[in-house]
């Protein structure tokens, strides 16, 4: 220890301490209007009223009509680890209640002026406790209604330090917004009002339905939009409200989860709701969801964060194959996920419209004999094929009744009960096709193809060990392929189902996905991933290639008959509908 200065350990005063802490707890103004709201609805809240100046760096008032408190319960809320809501070490490992930290209040008061009036129902008058930077101010008696008011002025009015790194006002205000809005899917029986600057921003009712509240606060969407999901296995409740495909986002900013009514943040959870879409969105698009988590308490660790946005979840991997599939289902179960033909404004709509517009190759490739491609005009005659008494159904509620012919030898056309459906035939086809090979894969019984030439592949050093990981799970998919050398292989046999595609494009590309993420290690997922690849690859038919009547109509037959119709592997619309009613209203016949 020679040479060396030792250092003198001092237990730090209350005050100081209580600045450390609101370190943790006091982000920003945000964080404090959390805190807040998160004790009201503790205390049985049905009405919480928020007013904020300057995004919250001025004023923050949170008043409730909760059960509120007495005088003496009043003094103590100020105090360093002073809370109703634990009592045990027990109470640790099943934590119901939003607002456990004990020091929230005393870290807010540290770095602000803090006032105090509440009135429980058991006392006669209620009470005032003032705090302004740590320091007691006292108690004393003020008239007041059952429930309490919490003012916070002059945020970090004593660390000038921390208050220069607050955003803008519209910044901090922003994101007070999006506080209230995670507290407001999570107590639909409790009335939200936020005002700024003596204008109301919003003012939610009480409601019961989950469905009302989410297209209050998401906007821009009607209960429509969404399907109404509860699930529930070994103790394991999902229950909640999803999106449907048509109605998705840049980025994953509308998706809510809840772990037992608290707000979390969870990647795992997140990708596992994703993954319930596969097959259904187009990459790089999100889905719209608000979905809760019903757990056994003792399985969740919620002191993770003093925020209290992370949780620990036991045996975490069983939650989310549970939300993985029970999504999954919930799309496959759904009617009418096909949007109509009039999309909304904004992202989504350039994003069809892109896909509506692009071209492809326009060299005719049959598929198999019935898809014959004699030379059409760009719109078929409209008598092309009358189903009569054996309509194409597809998932019951579409009944195509009349297939009348293509469009620029890219879109199906054909009239339906109520109106009509457009049909993007490569997508169409690719949908077939892939559940085709899927079903075939995943039988297992999948025969292999040999080569007439072995293929020899060789990979940069970067994929050999990517590669040689994947190695066992293509041999389960049906590929014979054996060593050749440093950084070489030789791929002998495909699965036969695959026909004619190219082996080392399909497995570069395999690897690169790998890579990136986009596939998973389990054999299910893989499948899934080389399926869609071979049929992309395969020789399906694409936009530009003339149809003959009959070969549109297998093609509809064979895309009713798919489990997923509506989208093509890759997320991509299959087809759009319209009814008569819409056509007759665009022509002011009705």
């Amino acid at each position: 220890m020679e040479g060396k200065t030792v250092g003198v350990i001092r237990v730090l005063s209350e005050f100081l301490a209580n600045k450390i802490a609101a370190g943790e707890v006091v982000e920003r103004p945000a964080s404090i209007v959390k805190e807040l709201v998160e004790n009201s609805l503790d205390a049985g809240a049905r009405s919480i009223e928020i007013e904020v100046q300057h995004g919250g760096k001025s004023l923050i008032r949170v008043s409730d009509d909760g059960c509120g408190m007495d005088r003496e319960d009043a003094r103590l809320a100020f105090q360093r680890h002073a809370t109703s809501k634990i009592a045990t070490v027990e109470d640790l490992t099943g934590i119901g209640s939003f607002g456990f930290r004990g020091e929230a209040l005393p870290s807010i008061g540290a770095v602000s002026r803090c006032r105090l009036i509440t009135r429980s129902e058991d006392s006669a008058v209620g009470a005032e406790v003032v705090v302004e930077g740590g320091s007691f101010k006292g108690v004393q008696e003020h008239p007041c209604r059952k429930g309490t008011i919490l003012e916070v002025r002059d945020l970090f009015f004593n660390t000038p330090a921390r208050r220069k790194f607050l955003k803008a006002d519209s910044t901090e205000l922003g994101n007070i917004l999006d506080v209230i809005s995670r507290m407001g899917l999570s107590a639909l029986g409790t009335r939200f009002t936020l005002k700024s600057s003596d204008k109301v921003l919003l003012d939610w009712s009480p409601t019961e339905r989950l469905l009302t509240r989410a297209a209050q606060v998401l906007g821009e969407v009607t209960v429509n939009d969404f399907l109404e999901l509860d699930r529930e296995m070994n103790g394991i409740r999902l229950w909640g409200v999803i999106g449907k495909p048509a109605v998705t986002r840049g980025n994953r900013s509308q998706i809510f989860l809840f772990v037992n009514r608290r707000w979390v943040k969870s990647l795992p959870l997140t990708y596992a709701l994703q993954a319930g879409y596969h097959g259904f969105l187009m990459e790089h698009r999100y889905p719209m969801a608000v979905l809760f988590l019903d757990l056994d308490l003792k399985r969740v660790d919620v002191n993770v964060h003093p925020s209290k946005q992370e949780v620990r979840i036991s045996n975490e991997s069983q939650v989310t194959n549970f939300i993985h599939h029970a999504v999954q289902e919930c799309l496959m179960q759904a009617d009418h996920l096909a949007p109509s033909l009039k999309v909304p404004s904004g992202p989504a709509q350039r994003t069809v419209r892109d896909y509506a517009l692009q071209t492809e190759s326009s060299t005719p490739q049959p598929w198999g004999a019935v898809f014959e491609t004699p030379q059409a005009p760009v719109l078929a005659p409209a008598v092309a094929v009358a189903l009569g008494e054996h309509p194409i159904r597809i998932k019951e509620k579409l009944r195509i009744t009349r297939v009348l012919g293509q469009i620029h030898r890219t879109f199906l056309i054909a009239e339906t009960e109520e109106g009509y459906v457009v049909v993007d035939q490569h997508a169409a086809h690719e949908r077939v096709v892939y559940e085709a090979l899927l079903k075939n894969l995943q039988s297992g019984q999948s025969e292999r193809q040999m080569l007439f030439l072995d293929e020899t592949l060789e990979l940069h050093p970067r994929q050999r060990e990517l590669f040689q990981q994947s190695l066992p799970l293509l041999t389960k998919l049906g590929f014979e392929i054996e060593g050749f050398g440093e950084g070489a292989w030789v791929i002998r046999a495909i699965p036969a189902v695959f026909g004619e595609v190219n082996p080392i494009q399909l497995i570069r590309t395999f690897l690169e996905q790998v890579e990136e993420g986009k596939i998973r290690t389990t054999l299910e997922e893989s499948q899934e991933a080389v399926a869609a690849l071979c049929a992309c690859k395969k020789q399906s038919i694409k936009a530009r290639d003339p149809l003959e009547p009959r070969a549109m109509r297998t093609l509809l037959e064979r895309l009713a008959a798919c489990e997923n119709p509506f989208h093509c592997p890759h997320g991509r619309p299959v087809f759009f509908t319209e009814t008569v009613m819409n056509l007759e209203k665009q022509f002011k016949r009705i």
